[in-house]
């Protein structure tokens, strides 16, 4: 894993540089001639999701996540992690109010208050936690990035961006023509604050243990005092999504 400010890729010759988009990453905002995106999806096939008949978000018409496709396999692929703190803040507050009675909301990133109808913060956390809750989104709440890992275990990004070294980032990018425009879409309406004003001491300590991995590996803390560098090359990250362990060139090795 390399962290650093500077930019070693120029766009592809042919225009494309491929984006793997997290949810709640600041995805939707991000335009480019040289970017194209293929929306929420992973590396292997078969990955669940709660579907609309089950009580998920109502555009869930399949019970699965597509699989990445890629026309130009070499061409260069990205993506943008974001502190898992502020991650699941956003994830939370996602969407409209949840309403009374069970009805159907787009309450929290797909639906997942209406879904679980957690009615508060304190409630999403401590259940997202819980390894024995069963999360609308099981390979979310196994690891937040599992999406970048293909079916050997490899991360298949050449790059990924810090969502709190973006402006660093696109400053980079453009510079070698990438052209970058951040519209600042889709934000959380109802996250009104800072994302450490909705955290209580007990909440944290959930995320911190329930989150160690992501926070460990990609120089997270609750505070993003650690690491905010503007890119993370991901060399030698190793995730399987089978057995879920993750490994990285780190001498405490599998985590």
């Amino acid at each position: 894993m390399i962290f650093s400010d500077e930019f070693v890729f120029r766009p592809s010759s042919t225009g494309t540089t491929y984006f793997i988009h997290i949810p709640k990453t600041a995805g939707s905002s991000l335009a480019s001639q040289h970017i194209t995106k293929l929306g929420h999806g992973f590396q292997v096939p078969g990955i669940y999701r709660t579907p609309a008949s089950q009580g998920g978000w109502h555009g869930y018409t399949t019970e699965y996540w597509h699989q990445y496709s890629y026309k130009v396999p070499h061409h260069l692929k990205m993506t943008i992690v974001r502190n898992p703190f502020d991650l699941l803040c956003s994830y939370y507050h996602h969407g409209d109010p949840l309403l009374p009675d069970k009805q159907y909301s787009h309450s929290g990133w797909a639906s997942v208050n209406y879904t679980h109808q957690f009615r508060s913060f304190e409630e999403f956390i401590f259940a997202y936690c819980d390894p024995a809750f069963k999360w609308h989104q099981p390979i979310f709440q196994q690891f937040l990035w599992s999406q970048l890992f293909n079916k050997e275990g490899n991360c298949v990004c050449d790059f990924i961006v810090k969502y709190e070294g973006m402006e660093k980032a696109f400053q980079e990018m453009n510079r070698v023509g990438y052209n970058i425009q951040n519209r600042n879409n889709n934000k959380s309406k109802l996250k009104t604050k800072s994302y450490k004003e909705y955290y209580t001491k007990e909440m944290r300590e959930a995320v911190e243990k329930k989150c160690a991995r992501e926070l460990k590996v990609f120089r997270y803390d609750f505070h993003n005092t650690i690491d905010n560098s503007a890119f993370i090359y991901p060399t030698h990250l190793h995730y399987s999504l089978e057995t879920d362990v993750l490994q990285y060139p780190d001498p405490a090795g599998s985590i």
